[in-house]
């Protein structure tokens, strides 16, 4: 099993590779249907998949289209540091429609209980 992240600084290391995994056209992008739980950080303004950066250094070959990975135990220390929103706040639908922008440039579309997830108040992460 792989090791899972132990410091907002290892989410945010994750979610920048994620995005440069998708705009390097890999493997990840025929995956991004299937991922439920999003994080969102402002201060780099960008998305990642739990069940991805929950995990350790990663990045699209390591994630090997989540063998051995399981959103359980990622959703678990993301709590650490974020909160899900509501799918009917504004907020969550703001964000909802940003991630949604971003999918169709792959021509993908988010998954129907996908879940936005933000920073806790007051961690504020530069």
């Amino acid at each position: 099993m792989e090791e899972l992240v132990i410091s907002l600084e290892d989410v945010k290391k994750n979610i920048i590779q994620f995005n440069r995994d998708l705009e390097e056209n890999t493997d990840i992008i025929s995956q991004l249907t299937q991922f439920i739980h999003w994080y969102y950080i402002p201060t780099i303004d960008a998305f990642g998949p739990s069940k991805y950066i929950g995990y350790k250094n990663m990045d699209t070959e390591k994630y090997a289209r989540g063998e051995n990975k399981t959103g359980v135990d990622t959703e678990k220390i993301m709590k650490e540091w974020f909160v899900k929103l509501s799918p009917e706040s504004s907020k969550s639908q703001e964000l909802m429609s940003k991630l949604e922008s971003q999918f169709d440039l792959y021509g993908k579309k988010v998954k129907r209980n996908a879940r936005i997830h933000i920073l806790k108040k007051g961690i504020n992460l530069s």
